[in-house]
């Protein structure tokens, strides 16, 4: 068990670094130190909020850009099919 308790060690040494590399920048930038948990909250739903549109945006352009290459498919076959007839 001496392989978790090194990994525990090594995940409590990334927990405190990435503690104190916060501290530093919010002491490091005007205003952040103003700023309280509400604030922080709300920036990050306004970021989640932003997320879900991004995905949002991203699947309905997908789903157009399926559906106008099926429609495009179907009309070339169609033409090809009704151009076979016709002679």
């Amino acid at each position: 068990m001496d392989w978790s308790n090194n990994f525990e060690q090594f995940l409590a040494q990334v927990s405190e670094t990435q503690r104190q590399l916060f501290k530093s920048w919010t002491s490091a930038m005007p205003g952040m130190q103003d700023s309280t948990r509400q604030d922080m909250r709300e920036n990050f739903d306004n970021a989640v909020n932003f997320q879900e549109q991004v995905v949002t945006s991203s699947l309905e352009f997908q789903a157009r850009v399926t559906h106008l290459s099926l429609e495009s498919q179907r009309q070339l076959w169609q033409n090809y099919f009704n151009m076979l007839r016709s002679k």
